[in-house]
């Protein structure tokens, strides 16, 4: 009989970092064996938890 492994799951998960209400992401090319890091700003708005909270719809 041949037994299958179990695959397993990997979460999937980026780099970010904050400066002045501003989000930032680090690029893939920076992954690689670069000496370098490269930080990209990404359009980000924060949003209170009270906000979430009104726009949920249970049902």
């Amino acid at each position: 009989m041949i037994r299958k492994k179990k695959s397993k799951k990997v979460i999937e998960t980026q780099h970010v970092f904050t400066e002045n209400n501003q989000v930032f992401i680090k690029n893939e090319s920076s992954y690689k064996k670069s000496t370098r890091t490269v930080w990209s700003p990404i359009p980000f708005k924060w949003v209170s938890i009270a906000k979430v909270q009104e726009t949920l719809v249970l049902k």
